[in-house]
């Protein structure tokens, strides 16, 4: 079914235990600390059911269902293209693309698990055959006819890292029981984003050194069940629609889950108990969010380039060549994080359930290229505005009749009506200079796999040792024969190789 606004604002109203900052919320959809969002994302459900949009953000399953493009598993490259313009219209529909964690974004980090259930199952140690892969096409199921939005826990506590056994004893979350119902789990998942407008929780691990089996835990849980508690940061919405265009429209609140003896039953376990495995997975899991990752860029830089433009323009200095140089860097900014898009599509591959993915390292790169540059390009932006990033005046000044001539001629610009400059001046402030607008940039910064990590990731989830294909044509044009090398990713299992390249391994294999 394509759920409606009004089911999913209800749904909120389930018993589960939010705080935000020092406040408990009592009704997620009402609260004026999370109401803002909640309607946001009931906005989101809404859209789908539009008929003028129906072509753009539904299609028609394999049973004669009209479903969410969110649920859309792409068979080749047209239909994943078909996808990414579905979600480069809810990115600029929803607060100016400033909404990581939309449930389009959520819920495509459950693609891995569909993909390919097997090895979840196989690899898991103290599951006891309870059939954990068939749990993974049950939730898969449950979660497409319902249209739930489930948010990704994967973060665990900071730890002493100069302690080998820190982690291990850490508070994280752990298995303290296993029974014929289910898992009972203790501790904390110490960031998510988004948590307290999901229907369910998604656990997962990012394996670090020292990491023990009963720590290892993939799967789901309602986020209302007894022994849960979201804790969420304040809240950085502002009350003033007009001033702040932006900000005004909700905030996710990132949020700590605590977990108290919590029993998950065992339809929502994917696997549990094995570091090897969660050696080579989180990441895969992740693949699918981060080329989404890469599209909100593109996205984010687009719109950091026009209103670079508009804001030079209105100010005059857009013909002046100095300026002009200035704006093509940002211009280029947009279309080089464009490009790696475009060619992780191009150069895609076919994984092991028959899906068409984008390159990985094609859109880890433009990631790094875009996490390297961000900050040089928002400084040049505010820059370019001078003073008009944060000396405007606000709605009451403006309206203020001693004030507001004075303010006309202030203002007043090369093109268009002064007004246009506080309006172009106003989302600027929202986007780079707020606490919210911080937020997004620090999130930018840190989802998923911050910068260094995503380098590190090059030579560990490719074969660019002296004997892999990268160096193949450098050592025929110095004449040096292939002598094998070894990386991390040469010991990793092949079913999760098939995650990062598909059938190029196949056939070499063959």
């Amino acid at each position: 079914m394509l759920r409606t606004g009004e089911h999913y604002l209800k749904s909120l109203n389930d018993g589960r235990e939010v705080w935000v900052g020092n406040t408990r919320i009592d009704n997620v959809a009402t609260h004026p600390l999370t109401r803002a969002y909640a309607e946001r994302t009931a906005e989101f459900f809404d859209l789908h059911r539009k008929p003028e949009l129906q072509d753009l953000l539904t299609f028609v399953d394999e049973d004669g269902e009209r479903r969410s493009m969110m649920w859309l598993q792409h068979a080749n490259k047209d239909e994943l293209v078909k996808k990414r313009k579905y979600h480069e219209f809810i990115m600029k529909h929803f607060v100016a693309a400033s909404c990581p964690r939309t449930p389009d974004s959520q819920n495509y980090m459950l693609v891995t698990y569909i993909d390919d259930p097997e090895p979840w199952e196989k690899a898991s140690i103290g599951a006891d055959g309870r059939g954990l892969a068939d749990n993974i096409r049950n939730f898969w199921r449950l979660a497409v006819e319902n249209d739930l939005v489930v948010a990704p826990h994967f973060v665990d506590p900071q730890a002493d890292r100069s302690d080998p056994n820190a982690h291990a004893n850490s508070p994280a979350l752990r298995i303290v029981e296993t029974n014929d119902e289910g898992i009972v789990v203790n501790g904390v998942k110490s960031i998510g984003t988004a948590s307290a407008f999901g229907d369910f929780l998604h656990l997962g691990v990012f394996y670090r050194p020292g990491a023990k089996g009963d720590q290892i835990i993939y799967g789901v849980c309602p986020a209302n069940l007894k022994g849960i508690t979201i804790v969420c940061r304040d809240s950085l919405v502002s009350a003033d629609a007009t001033e702040h265009p932006l900000s005004s429209q909700g905030d996710e609140l990132d949020a700590t889950v605590m977990f108290n003896h919590v029993l998950i039953p065992w339809k929502y376990v994917f696997h549990i108990g094995n570091p090897e495995h969660a050696k080579l997975y989180p990441q895969r899991v992740f693949d699918w969010g981060h080329y989404y990752a890469l599209i909100r860029q593109a996205v984010r830089a687009e719109l950091l380039g026009g209103l670079a433009i508009l804001m030079c323009e209105h100010l005059g200095t857009a013909k002046i060549e100095a300026v002009q140089s200035r704006l093509a860097k940002i211009v280029g900014f947009q279309q080089s994080t464009y490009a790696h898009v475009l060619a992780a599509e191009d150069q895609g591959f076919y994984t092991p359930g028959g899906l068409y993915k984008p390159d990985i390292q094609l859109f880890n790169w433009g990631r790094v290229y875009f996490l390297q540059n961000l900050g040089t390009m928002v400084d040049e932006l505010i820059d370019l505005c001078g003073r008009s990033a944060i000396m405007f005046p606000t709605e009451a000044q403006w309206q203020h009749p001693e004030m507001r001539p004075w303010l006309e001629k202030l203002n007043k610009g090369a093109v268009g009506e002064p007004y246009d400059r506080i309006k172009i001046a106003r989302v600027i402030r929202d986007l780079y200079l707020t606490d919210w607008g911080s937020r997004l940039f620090m999130f930018e910064n840190f989802n998923g796999t911050p910068l260094q990590t995503l380098l590190s990731l090059t030579m560990k989830r490719a074969e660019f040792t002296g004997a892999g294909q990268f160096t193949e044509f450098a050592r025929k044009v110095v004449g040096l024969e292939v002598k094998q090398g070894s990386t991390e990713y040469d010991a990793t299992a092949a079913y999760a190789k098939a995650q990062d390249s598909g059938r190029r391994h196949q056939v070499a294999a063959e």
